[in-house]
């Protein structure tokens, strides 16, 4: 939801009231739709189709970071797997052509290198429920 604060000053025969709301939900609060509804009717509906149209927006905008985010995954694991693949040709190779410290040095770091890879990735995913925000506010 959203945080409310109120604070009211009185001073003898005079008050001031001040309100603030904060909220990430594209639609203002109930109260304050009734009193704009008073003072300009015509505005209400406008309001309304601003939500319409921010609920559209983040349900689009978010689409577009979910499917970046796992372009950007299957992106990098093809490179990965690609650099991996070269490396241990590459190994392999030299291995064949008696230059053994060189080919167990290449191959063993591509070895540890993209199984710490895996590994760590996989301890540093993000936790369950956590959703993808965009850093307006």
């Amino acid at each position: 939801m959203g945080a409310h604060t109120t604070a009211h000053v009185k001073e003898k025969d005079r008050s001031l009231t001040l309100s603030h709301h904060e909220s990430d939900a594209p639609l203002l609060p109930m109260a304050q739709i009734e009193r704009l509804k008073e003072i300009l009717p015509e505005k209400v509906d406008w309001v309304f189709d601003q939500a319409a149209d921010e609920g559209r927006f983040r349900r689009t905008e978010t689409k577009r970071v979910n499917t970046l985010v796992g372009i950007e995954r299957i992106g990098s694991m093809l490179v990965g797997l690609i650099i991996g693949c070269f490396a241990l040709t590459l190994s392999a190779y030299l291995a064949m052509r008696e230059h053994d410290w060189v080919a167990g040095v290449i191959g063993g770091i591509t070895v540890v290198g993209l199984v710490s890879a895996f590994v760590i990735g996989q301890r540093r995913s993000p936790p369950e429920g956590r959703a993808v925000l965009s850093n307006r506010k």
